[in-house]
């Protein structure tokens, strides 16, 4: 035990060195991370647009969906390194395509005296089920963590795999909404 008391100050010294050099590198991956995601994002905003012109809204929803679990999973479940990192925009560019959809599809549903009521109750509606998200997200860790015994890592891993299963349940729903390409707005 003597020698444990002797190695702490060395330990606290090293930890305190190490410290803001991980926190500085921690910072610097999120930022490029976010970067790579919102790179995709522009691109599949874009993309969804086109794609959605050409062939309805209804089936570039159905790929943008799976297209969304998939990269999603990848990156839970393969991105380790920095070589790696080419999978982040692959995400950003799936996920967040569908939100040009939204923007599109939306205002197509509703009659006009009700348009803008119709789109901001669908956003809205959104926003406040994802804001369950974090809470879902650390249930989860929770559990994998107890069940597996596994790192917060690993745990963090199949949390955010698990919570990739809102895209299959937008695929479940998909089949019952009207396709809207080439139709007139609702009066």
């Amino acid at each position: 035990m003597s020698e444990r008391t002797d190695l702490a100050p060395e330990v606290a010294a090293i930890k305190a060195g190490i410290e803001p050099v991980i926190s500085g590198r921690l910072s610097r991956w999120a930022s490029l991370t976010s970067i790579l995601i919102n790179i995709g994002a522009a691109c599949g905003m874009f993309g969804f647009g086109v794609v959605s012109q050409r062939i309805g809204r209804k089936p570039t929803f159905a790929i943008a969906l799976i297209a969304a679990f998939f990269s999603t999973v990848s990156v839970f479940w393969f991105l380790k390194d920095i070589g790696q990192m080419w999978m982040v925009p692959v995400m950003g560019f799936c996920q967040l395509s569908l939100f040009a959809g939204y923007a599109m599809y939306f205002p197509e549903l509703f009659p006009t005296h009700l348009r803008s009521t119709g789109t901001s109750f669908c956003y809205n509606v959104g926003r406040f089920v994802a804001a369950s998200g974090p809470l879902v997200q650390a249930q989860l860790i929770a559990f994998f963590a107890g069940l597996y015994g596994s790192s917060g890592a690993d745990a963090t891993r199949f949390a955010g795999i698990t919570m990739c299963s809102i895209f299959v349940l937008g695929l479940l729903v998909l089949p019952f909404l009207p396709e809207t390409r080439n139709q007139p707005l609702p009066e």
